[in-house]
């Protein structure tokens, strides 16, 4: 009877010890595929394509090269604070200015994107500094971060133009991830006060929840919770590779402390970045700001769809917060 007794708690000792061991081994499986998985979608979502699929801004370098050979355009580049350089174009006002608009691109984009804006301010006379962000174009950088490491990219322009030009007025222009780029220095310059306004087209106010949206839209998937896991996994990934998570790059939570004047923009059809994105980032704005929707227009299409509007709204804005 002992002898029983004794050989049923072994057996049951070794069942458990064998349960115990097929869970771990389980979740040592889930999460290696987790973190392939993970993996995959980092590279695709941060490092591959940025510099490729430029095409779309071949006929800009045309315009580029006139006003480098005879316009005083010139070339400039800074020194990152994470080592690599950054390279950009100014372009100064015909007269002596004190007045400068730094434009930001957004993803998948160069410097020359940013040459459909730059008559908004040329006209009002405004100098321009237009340059290729983190990973983009001739910038270095292996990898872009969606604003996280960009808004300090974009905060060393910021002091490069402030030493240019002492005392005077600066403004920042944001185009998608861009925009985001500029709400999240927008946070920075709290302590500074070097910018004086901003212009935020179709920025995304949390990253994790629009790739939740997007993703969820390109599968037809209406249960986040395995995008949400795949998204945890593909952080971790870009914290090992990048020391940064998705759930940090938060314009919304930035805006909640910025007082610097914003101007939020954005196509009502976005099927990209929602529209909601933007009403959320205003309500959310501490300081003052105006929001501006344009009726059936889609991603960062304003500035085609709407020219004129596009040009006298922010007009109007920075005339209202600069005089």
């Amino acid at each position: 009877m002992y002898e029983d007794t004794a050989l049923k708690a072994y057996k049951r000792k070794i069942h458990w010890q064998v349960l115990l061991v097929i869970i771990i081994v389980l979740i040592f499986v889930i999460n290696v595929a987790g973190l392939f998985a993970g993996a995959v979608f980092y590279k695709e979502f941060c490092v591959l394509n940025t510099r490729t699929s430029l095409e779309r801004f071949n006929p800009l370098k045309s315009r580029l090269q006139r006003g480098l050979q005879t316009k005083n355009w010139h070339s400039t580049n800074i020194q990152s604070p994470f080592g690599y350089y950054l390279k950009g174009t100014y372009l100064p006002y015909a007269e002596p200015s004190n007045k400068t608009v730094i434009i930001v691109h957004g993803i998948a984009a160069n410097r020359l994107m940013s040459l459909w804006y730059v008559n908004i301010y040329l006209d009002q006379g405004y100098n321009v500094l237009i340059y290729d962000s983190r990973a983009h174009g001739e910038s270095g950088g292996t990898s872009t971060t969606w604003g996280f490491y960009e808004k300090y990219d974009l905060e060393g322009w910021v002091k490069w133009v402030a030493s240019e030009h002492p005392k005077g007025v600066i403004g920042v222009h944001g185009i998608s991830m861009g925009a985001a780029t500029a709400l999240m220095q927008a946070q920075l310059n709290e302590s500074s006060k070097q910018v004086d306004f901003y212009i935020i087209d179709s920025a995304y106010s949390n990253l994790e929840d629009l790739l939740t949206k997007q993703i969820g839209a390109a599968v037809n998937s209406h249960n986040p919770l395995w995008i949400k896991t795949l998204l945890k996994y593909s952080s971790a990934v870009a914290y090992i590779q990048n020391r940064f998570f998705y759930e940090d790059v938060s314009p919304i939570h930035a805006v909640e402390t910025v007082t610097t004047p914003i101007l939020y923009l954005h196509g009502e059809t976005d099927p990209l970045v929602p529209v909601s994105m933007s009403h959320q980032l205003y309500a959310a704005t501490k300081g003052y700001r105006q929001i501006h929707t344009f009726p059936d227009t889609g991603h960062a299409m304003a500035i085609f769809d709407s020219q004129a509007e596009y040009r006298n709204v922010i007009t109007h804005f920075i005339e209202t917060t600069t005089k």
